[in-house]
């Protein structure tokens, strides 16, 4: 490239800046939206991906009537490490239902997550304490703190070993610390403050099939086929629920013609876990697809934009092959300059990715970081730079080196070549189908946010606090001097305490037998006024009273149950949990955790046999008394609960519950964020499309001019392209909006219906962009004075 050449390009550059720094700046926004949405990808695709057994190592799951369970009894894992050779290693992980007080001296931290695991599974998921390696063959219980613990519980001390904390209260439990737990080399799935290993966590506990409370892992031997290894282990469980002492597990499994046990692959856990949500893959594949199309369109936008400034140097590529200059040499010239325009906005591009990245990271809810500089990233930022200045320059530079001399000097190359008209009008079709698309579905997707979160889901949060309770209170007379110090608070309507809450820890699936026949029932322990408090419906028959001395054999069960037993009414015996029960009560169906799953069969107790610890107390408070309330419970509480006076933490309910829509939340901002982005790249594609086709149309509109139109006559003329393409674009996306929306609220067992005003508002925008881009060119089109370019 010549100083003459570059001398040019400059002074193109500054004789048509605003094209320039348009296209320069749209490129820029593609760039940096593909970075961010390839850090979000690489960063939500590595879970686990750093431990050594990464592709060996698998979740025992089991399948229910009505759902996967992680959940399996502890027999299990034994069995499987006996029975299957091609098994190298089982463990078992048990997590806490309660967060749990940590004393030192001077120091108190609230374990959020405790969890209970035998020593097999430091080795399977990759656990190393700092500065000294576990003993898997120990039967001595070793606890290890995780860094952010350790820096609050024993601030600036690095050895820790061997030191006590107290567990529950200042003077309770006395434990030793073994270390501090290593920070894991990347992302995983298994988060803890507190995790102790011991040589068999189901050590004196029931172990019966009906108890099913753990996370088996297993870890198998390269090549194992996986499929009969699964079928292994299904008739391993089967055989041992026919040979248990329960009754229940016996019938359950006689019953049963499908699989019990699935084998869920480490891998998939974060992603696409088999009994959780996939809305966090359903992200990651959204923003892969919208980054790659939001790219390719830019690129083909630059393109365009860049073809619709050919005309104004035409002259330059005819003089230059006058003179001898090959065309193979003007377009190397034409492909450098777009390079250095594409190294602009690569730069460009960082800067924007450096100030959007907090927000992003906000609305995403993650930490994403830019890495520091080293040669394998310079490797991929050269190798970007080339393909995109290959795909953006390529086709514009043999266009403008295919500009034949003779023509040159007869007018509008752009006029003559027919084909240029066709692929930006169809490149600029296929951005408004796109930007349409999103702008329905974000419409759809905000229809259906806004449903989850003013739909009644059958229970009331707002003015209900829960609060952390360490406290056992299985008995209901145990209780009953608690709630009865609590509702002596003015303001305070109905107290309650059970094992789960909305929007917590989903319940335990125990099987109960009706009538002969097996069900898989979600168990939860309450206690008088759970239903008052939460302002639950009964659908039929009655709920407990504490003047009825006989509430410890009954049983209350929501519709979902109802419908699955075929009862009729609020009648019959219930067996399960080493004790029967007499059905009183049927509820109205509780949306409990959310509106993805369908709700699930459940079953109420006063007392169960289970093993279900009831620790939840909720306090339902009159409006506007929630400070006065809060204020004397935190006054009065170790006088009120003097099992666990040294600790009152309280929560709202109905931020607990909103919790579960936070996905949902983040996916609706992601769409706003990238309907914005098409929107503008749309704009974009018909400012560059408008300024090509103004450009194209000048002479006929100066004669137009000369004749009489008018600049009503002239705008009508002129925008009815536009329009049509519009019109052709919103014929285009509507169905595939509505096939994409469809199939993602087909991932909720409650949702909205498809209207049409998601559509209608997609057209209106798309009109008035139109209206917008296309105004500015067309007005610079009408005012132009005929005389100056008639003249040529």
């Amino acid at each position: 490239m010549t100083n003459l050449s570059i001398k040019i390009a400059f002074r193109s550059f500054l004789k048509s800046k605003v094209f320039y720094l348009l296209n320069i700046a749209g490129l820029a926004i593609g760039l940096a939206a593909f970075i961010l949405v390839s850090l979000f990808i690489d960063n939500e695709t590595s879970y686990d991906k750093w431990n050594k057994n990464f592709d060996r190592v698998y979740l025992v799951e089991r399948e229910l009537p009505n759902g996967p369970s992680p959940f399996t009894p502890g027999k299990l894992a034994a069995a499987i490490k006996d029975q299957c050779p091609e098994v190298d290693e089982t463990g078992r992980i048990t997590t806490a239902l309660f967060q749990i007080p940590f004393f030192t001296k001077s120091r108190r931290f609230l374990i959020k997550k405790w969890i209970g695991a035998d020593y097999s599974i430091s080795k399977i998921l990759g656990i190393k304490p700092k500065g000294f390696v576990l003993n898997a063959n120990s039967s001595t219980p070793a606890m290890l703190l995780s860094k952010e613990t350790a820096e609050v519980l024993f601030p600036g001390d690095s050895l820790i070993q061997n030191k006590s904390i107290n567990m529950m209260s200042r003077s309770g439990m006395a434990m030793p610390i073994a270390g501090i737990a290593e920070d894991f080399p990347g992302n995983t799935n298994l988060k803890f403050d507190c995790i102790a290993f011991s040589a068999d966590i189901t050590s004196g506990k029931d172990q019966t099939y009906a108890t099913q409370i753990y996370q088996t892992y297993i870890l198998v031997k390269p090549s194992t086929d996986i499929a009969l290894l699964s079928s292994k282990i299904d008739n391993i469980y089967k055989r041992g629920a026919l040979a248990d002492t329960s009754q229940v597990a016996k019938e359950a499994i006689r019953r049963s013609d499908r699989p019990a046990i699935y084998l869920d692959p480490l891998k998939n856990l974060h992603l696409k876990p088999h009994y959780g949500s996939h809305v966090n893959n359903q992200i990651v594949i959204s923003l892969g697809i919208l980054a790659i199309v939001i790219l390719i369109i830019t690129a083909v936008n630059f393109t365009n934009l860049y073809i619709s400034q050919a005309d104004a140097r035409s002259k330059e590529v005819g003089i230059k092959k006058v003179n001898g200059v090959v065309g193979t040499h003007i377009a190397l010239q034409f492909i450098l300059e777009i390079f250095f325009q594409c190294l602009l906005a690569l730069v460009l591009s960082f800067v924007l990715v450096c100030v959007t990245l907090p927000y992003f990271n906000k609305i995403l809810q993650t930490q994403l970081l830019l890495t520091g500089v080293n040669a394998h990233l310079i490797i991929q930022l050269i190798i970007t730079l080339l393909v995109l200045t290959l795909l953006a320059g390529t086709y514009p530079a043999i266009v403008m080196a295919g500009f034949k001399p003779i023509e040159v000097l007869r007018g509008s190359q752009l006029a003559k070549q027919g084909r240029l008209s066709y692929l930006p009008t169809i490149v600029t079709l296929l951005q408004f189908t796109v930007a349409i698309t999103f702008v329905i579905t974000l419409v759809i997707v905000n229809q259906q946010v806004t449903y989850m979160k003013s739909e009644n889901p059958g229970f009331t949060a707002k003015q209900v606090l829960y609060i952390d309770n360490l406290s056992l209170f299985n008995d209901p007379k145990k209780f009953g001097p608690v709630r009865d110090r609590i509702k002596d608070i003015p303001g305070v309507k109905a107290v309650t305490v059970a094992s789960n809450i909305p929007g917590g820890i989903m319940p335990a699936t125990h099987d109960y037998l009706l009538q002969g026949r097996p069900y898989a029932l979600n168990t939860i322990a309450v206690d008088y006024e759970y239903f008052e408090t939460l302002n639950i419906k009964l659908a039929a028959g009655q709920t407990f009273n504490a003047h009825n001395s006989g509430d410890s054999a009954n049983a209350l069960i929501n519709e979902a149950a109802a419908q699955v037993m075929n009862l009729k009414g609020a009648t019959g015996i219930i067996e399960g949990c080493s004790g029967k029960y007499r059905i009183v009560g049927i509820i109205k169906n509780v949306k409990a955790y959310g509106f993805e799953e369908i709700t699930q069969p459940t079953i109420y107790l006063m007392k169960d046999h289970c093993g279900i610890s009831k620790t939840q107390i909720m306090i339902s408070v009159e409006n506007n008394r929630l400070p006065a309330v809060i204020k004397t419970l935190n006054k009065n509480w170790p006088d009120i609960n003097k099992l666990d006076g040294d600790n009152f933490n309280y929560h709202f309910l109905d931020e607990l519950y909103e919790q579960l829509f936070v996905k949902q939340e983040q996916l609706q901002a992601v769409l706003v964020l990238f309907s914005v982005l098409a929107v503008l790249i749309a704009a974009l594609g018909f400012f560059s499309l408008a300024a090509q086709a103004i450009r194209v149309r000048m002479k006929e509109t100066t004669i137009r001019k000369v004749l009489g139109a008018n600049t009503k006559q002239l705008m009508i003329t002129l925008s009815r392209p536009f329009f049509y393409i519009v019109l052709s674009a919103n014929c285009v996306a509507w169905p595939l909006a509505f096939l994409v929306a469809h199939g993602w609220l087909e991932t909720f067992a409650y949702r909205v219906h498809i209207n049409i005003y998601p559509f209608l508002i997609a057209l209106i925008t798309s009109v008035v962009i139109v209206v917008f881009t296309v105004s500015f060119q067309i007005n610079r089109a009408i005012k132009f004075k005929p005389t100056t370019l008639l003249k040529d």
